[in-house]
């Protein structure tokens, strides 16, 4: 049972959402626990365990922004996806550690799509965990966990939220493995986490809260802006 929180004034909305989640589930084997709540402060002052919340932007009493900040202090872990009108809030779903960023109206194909992702980080549909060959042994990572990977010399280098992790190997085969929804390739010798872009800036973006740098080839350019684009529901 997957507990999930939808905050919507819209009647219309949650119903949909609703629906949506039903269909997801009957084709995927999964069952959804649903939880409504018509604005922000309702939905804290009872809050429980979720798994998963969808959260509206333009809610009555305080915005969804300010009710996810509110959230994150008291559940760090419950994944948070941001349904709404408001394109232009999208970039500050990253301080509050949204999934994702989806534009009304929402068609079914970009739920499925959508719901298959957060799947892998619940855990209930693939194994998000990456299994490495290191000189010191094996080692085993979140791929949630993952900024990005670089390559010098056919040294890969895994920037974790734990630290570095070095082994052999070509982006190349590393890519082949990785959800493309999620990873993509900015360069010749980087691929990036979507989750952890903050921003882009001409033929440069940045990643997780220290903003670091990282090059966007001219020929990836094009590719990468769109799956960027995609992947923040723009």
């Amino acid at each position: 049972m997957i507990k999930t929180a939808i905050i919507e004034d819209d009647e219309n909305a949650y119903q949909l959402l609703k629906e949506y989640l039903t269909q997801f589930g009957k084709e995927n084997s999964l069952s959804f626990e649903t939880y409504h709540y018509g604005d922000g402060l309702s939905f804290l002052d009872e809050y429980q365990p979720m798994n998963l919340v969808f959260m509206d932007i333009e809610l009555p009493f305080m915005n969804g922004m300010e009710v996810a900040t509110k959230l994150r202090a008291i559940d760090e872990n419950v994944i948070l996806i941001f349904i709404t009108n408001m394109a232009q809030f999208a970039i500050q779903g990253y301080s509050v550690n949204a999934l994702d960023y989806v534009l009304k109206p929402i068609r079914y194909s970009r739920f499925s799509s959508l719901m298959k992702k957060t799947m892998r980080f619940l855990g209930e549909i693939a194994d998000q965990e990456v299994v490495l060959k290191t000189t010191g042994g094996m080692r085993k990572i979140y791929l949630s966990s993952i900024y990005y990977i670089e390559i010098s010399d056919h040294l890969l280098i895994y920037h974790t939220d734990k630290g570095d992790v070095e082994v052999w190997g070509t982006l190349s085969a590393v890519e082949k493995q990785l959800p493309k929804e999620t990873f993509c390739r900015c360069s010749h010798s980087v691929i990036v986490n979507l989750k952890y872009v903050t921003s882009t800036d001409k033929d440069t973006l940045f990643v997780t809260e220290k903003n670091i740098p990282l090059s966007i080839s001219h020929s990836k350019k094009k590719d990468f802006i769109q799956r960027l684009d995609r992947f923040m529901g723009l």
